[in-house]
């Protein structure tokens, strides 16, 4: 039966549809001898979309798990000639039906510049609503993707935001593709590991800095029961705050197979710091191309936060609840399917924005003066762009010289291309801080040489 409240708002062709696919839910329910007990039938509209939402009453449905196996959603979908059905149990059971088609998203949205500290910014949802979500409320993450789906750019745009927002990092990238760029970065706990071995010890060092945590906040007074609370209590006792950790692991299902599977000492340790993990403000991210069964099975309730891009297995995406991530399309690198938000598009992060991490002081010393005094004028005089014209007339170059300089610099780190400036090449965040932190240095070495002490000649 149609709800009647939610009749005025929709034209007499939208109720139509509606109750024809409400009868379908029902009779296919019938046909895998499901009871089909619903409170209300009835219609909404969300951003533009116009849906069906059918409540079931779970008073009369015994083992809900009936309603929600995989094979019945998509027998629902098939009787409805393809449309997709989403299930929402946050309250109650409910079969979610889109009856129009939702607007499309931009194949390409770059990470804002104005992104939330403390926050971590994923992508924007179909309704152009930003997700964003703080680091607290993330939970433990799993990501899934096939080759050129986005995967690697996704834990990029994660951990550049994590080592802004002055978190300690753990990286496995068994590959060696993901993050090259931060060997050495001063935020990494231990050196990025690039074998099952290493990440092995990543997972016990991440253990033993949950055991490290659980003293000090046994030793805090006032008992504190999050790291958020402790270091509230430390800054009032004149104590140093503990910073998050993220511990990434890419590869996950070839590094656990190879580690002995998920009964296996790593496997453990992996449970144990998903359970105490959060208390401590240390979060994981789970990453491969696929995730196999009994892998889902070891994840699914430690993980709070599921992402998926295009993958290939229609099962494993309905076990974590994003439906239809099989369904995208290689054209579509970035598109992913969530179990807390729904369809998203991933923000673009270039791959220059974590090469420009990993520079120093040191580096910026051993670069040499033509080119440190390039990017110097260029801070100075022109706002931080550094164009082909500024590299002609600062440095005497022609255009192909210029131009090898430029592409040369944004290789290693130095410049990168600007959305904010119509993608013209600007120092890095990190080499505007090395060179305001030298600038800064020269200034006092000056300073300090023109004083005249009672022992200057």
């Amino acid at each position: 039966m149609m709800n009647n409240n939610y009749q005025p708002q929709f034209m007499r062709r939208d109720m139509l549809v509606a109750s024809e696919v409400a009868h379908r839910i029902e009779s296919t329910l019938v046909m895998r001898g499901l009871t089909p007990a619903f409170g209300s039938h009835g219609i909404a509209r969300y951003a533009g979309i116009t849906m069906l939402i059918s409540e079931l009453d779970v008073t009369k449905t015994p083992r809900l798990e009936n309603y929600t196996d995989p094979e019945l959603i998509h027998q629902i979908s098939t009787s409805l000639q393809g449309r997709k059905v989403y299930i929402s149990n946050t309250t109650g059971l409910r079969y979610v039906v889109p009856l129009s088609k939702p607007r499309g998203l931009p194949a390409k949205i770059d990470y804002p510049v104005d992104a939330e500290r403390g926050k971590l910014a994923l992508g924007l949802r179909f309704t152009g609503e930003r997700v964003a979500v703080a680091w607290g409320d993330l939970g433990h993450m799993l990501i899934a993707g096939m080759t050129g789906a986005g995967k690697s750019m996704l834990l990029r745009l994660i951990v550049h935001q994590a080592i802004r927002d002055g978190m300690e990092l753990l990286l496995a990238d068994i590959d060696q593709s993901t993050f090259p760029m931060l060997a050495g970065n001063p935020a990494l706990l231990e050196p990025l590991a690039s074998d099952s071995a290493a990440a092995y010890n990543l997972i016990r060092t991440a253990l033993a800095e949950c055991d490290r945590r659980a003293s000090l906040f046994k030793a805090m007074p006032g008992y504190p029961e999050s790291i958020d609370e402790y270091n509230r209590l430390a800054v009032k006792q004149g104590k140093e705050p503990l910073p998050r950790l993220l511990l990434v692991l890419d590869e996950f299902s070839a590094t656990l197979s190879a580690l002995g599977g998920g009964k296996s000492d790593a496997g453990q340790i992996l449970a144990a710091i998903g359970f105490r993990g959060r208390k401590f403000g240390v979060t994981i991210v789970f990453a491969a191309h696929e995730f196999t069964k009994d892998q889902v099975g070891l994840l699914r309730d430690q993980t709070r936060t599921v992402i998926m891009l295009r993958v290939q297995s229609k099962d494993m995406a309905a076990r974590l609840g994003c439906n239809s991530a099989e369904l995208i399309s290689a054209q579509r690198p970035g598109l992913a399917v969530s179990n807390r938000w729904g369809p998203l598009q991933t923000y673009y992060l270039d791959k220059e924005t974590l090469i420009g991490e990993r520079l120093t002081l040191d580096e910026m010393e051993r670069l040499d003066d033509v080119n440190a005094a390039l990017l110097e004028r260029a801070a100075v005089e022109n706002a931080g762009r550094l164009t082909l014209i500024n590299l002609m007339q600062w440095g005497g170059l022609g255009q192909r010289q210029a131009r090898e300089l430029q592409e040369r610099l944004a290789l290693q780190g130095w410049i990168r291309k600007d959305p904010q400036q119509n993608n013209a090449y600007c120092l890095a965040p990190k080499t505007a801080e090395i060179l305001a932190n030298r600038l800064t240095r020269q200034t006092r070495t000056n300073q300090t040489n023109d004083v005249q002490t009672p022992f200057s000649n």
